[in-house]
């Protein structure tokens, strides 16, 4: 696995995601403990496919495995990683909406369309 990102969880453990040993576009993840070499111990340290992680997470929880309380962690991760998608959508549309802006003030054929650009651009943020 050519780790790409590294979770460092304490006492050696460490979750790491990166580019997967079967398949360099595949994406893998691996809990890894540490030995006492230093290394990290096959049999509790598995490389799986990330499409796997998220099948294992969903039948865990639809099968009762997760507590209450961690099924709240959970459902707090996946709301900020969706606000953070969003906030940077937004972020991306304004930029995109001033470059544009910029360009057609300087173009004198565009003048007179920045206004109809704008109110367009305006409908789009409003929808993120």
């Amino acid at each position: 696995m050519k780790v790409e990102k590294t979770i460092e969880l304490g006492n050696g453990h460490k979750i790491e995601f990166g580019k997967a040993t079967w398949n360099i576009s595949a994406t893998s993840l691996r809990n890894r403990y540490p030995t006492s070499k230093g290394g990290f111990s096959p049999r509790s340290s598995s490389e799986i496919p990330i499409e796997d992680v998220k099948i294992i997470l969903k039948e865990s929880v639809k099968n009762g495995y997760i507590p209450k309380s961690e099924l709240i962690e959970i459902v707090e991760a996946c709301i900020s990683a969706l606000k953070f998608i969003v906030e940077d959508k937004k972020k991306s549309t304004q930029i995109n909406k001033l470059i544009f802006m910029k360009q057609a003030s300087s173009d004198p054929l565009y003048l007179n369309d920045i206004k109809e650009v704008g109110d367009d651009f305006a409908i789009v943020d409003h929808e993120l």
